[in-house]
């Protein structure tokens, strides 16, 4: 298992893994990512600013997610409260493909940006999903995330924002 940035000849790759992400969602009635949400071009952007992450198992790409910096804006306002107000990583758009499903892939990929954070001495992970996006809110809950309230996607689509604060020893 090799866990690297990806690069634009990766994006077919992660368009299939969010296909199956899609069909996977939508087979357990979870009206996320049901609108052609996320596109190619939205994952083009994703790599040009270096945020779009890969897991590759011999040479195949089995699990993708965006690690940002960047801030998310549409955590400036939420129902509910953070833990805190400091800097924070934000990830998004986590995927596996259906073929490594139940694999801990998408564990490792979390973990992963945990230890990308605290690399660059950001102790904070926050992450929003669907309400009824269960295998996610199970990951976050197993990770020690902490629900945090309800943030509004600039769609106006209400999502439910966790967050964690890592151990800095």
């Amino acid at each position: 298992m090799k866990i690297r940035r990806s690069n634009m000849g990766d994006i077919s790759a992660i368009m299939e893994i969010i296909a199956d992400a899609q069909s996977l969602l939508a087979g357990r009635g979870v009206d996320q990512w049901q609108d052609g949400y996320p596109t190619a071009d939205i994952i083009a952007q994703d790599i040009a600013r270096a945020e779009s992450y890969v897991i590759e198992i011999d040479r195949s790409v089995a699990a993708t997610a965006v690690i940002s910096f960047a801030g998310e804006v549409t955590y400036n306002t939420i129902e509910g409260e953070w833990l805190n107000d400091n800097s924070y990583v934000v990830v998004h758009r986590l995927a596996v493909r259906n073929s490594a499903l139940r694999s801990g892939l998408a564990r490792q990929m979390m973990l992963y940006a945990e230890e990308l954070a605290l690399q660059r001495g950001v102790n904070n992970i926050r992450v929003d999903t669907h309400n009824d996006n269960i295998a996610m809110q199970s990951l976050l809950n197993n990770l020690g995330f902490v629900f945090c309230g309800e943030i509004t996607l600039l769609s106006g689509a209400p999502r439910i924002a966790f967050q964690k604060v890592l151990n800095t020893k």
